[in-house]
Order: structure tokens, then sequence, then C-alpha cells
């Protein structure tokens, strides 16, 4: 019974971070697909027409890429404190660690991120 059990947690564990990582992943998609859709090419000040972006096209490129951005952090963060709640009803403090941790890198990314790609 010992055993069932252990193995039940493990495998609830393992699922749970799969989950996170399509989670990370669908919102590193979202974000990039925001910020390389084909208006500003090199990605913060020329337009792909070949010439600048008035300041309202490039206040609208770059409130677009936000409003993406932290919709993206916003609804993941949302999913992980779900999992986090119901992870702690079901007594389960190895999950809700590891969804803290996530949590904690989406309010990481969320504070680092920025809507341009700086130019090297």
């Amino acid at each position: 019974m010992k055993t069932d059990d252990l193995t039940g947690r493990g495998v609830t564990a393992v699922a749970a971070l799969i989950g996170n990582v399509v989670l990370f992943m669908a919102m590193g998609f979202a974000i990039d697909r925001a910020r390389n859709r084909g208006v500003l090419c090199d990605g913060a000040t020329v337009l792909c027409s070949g010439r600048d972006p008035s300041p309202a096209q490039w206040q609208a490129e770059m409130t677009f890429r936000s409003t993406v951005a932290y919709g993206s952090f916003a609804v993941t963060a949302l999913i992980l404190i779900v999992t986090v709640v119901a992870a702690w009803w079901r007594r389960r403090r190895g999950i809700v660690v590891m969804q803290l941790v996530a949590l904690a890198a989406v309010a990481a990314l969320a504070a680092l991120w920025e809507p341009y790609a700086p130019l090297h």
C-alpha cells in the first residue's frame, strides 16, 4: 500500500513538472510571436517597409507586445496558483514547493521582460 502511494506521488510530481515545461513553452511561444510578428524588422526601430516608425506606430507596437507578454505571465501565474491551492488541499507539499518555484520564475521573467530586443 505504501509503495502505491509513493508511486502515485511520483507520477503526480512528474506530471506537474511536464505541465510546467509545457506552460512555460507556450508562454515563450506567445511572447516570441508577438515580438517577431513582422512590424519592426530589427526588433525595435525599423519598420519592415524600410522606413522609421512614427512615435504612435512605435508606441502601438510596444503596447501590443506588453499586452501579450503580461497577459501570458498573468495566465501562467493564475494556472500555477490554482495548482498550488489544489496541491495544498491534497497535502502534496512537494508539488506546492515546485509550483511556488515556478511562480517565482514567472515573477522574475515579468520583472525582467522588455518589449523590444536591444540592439547589440
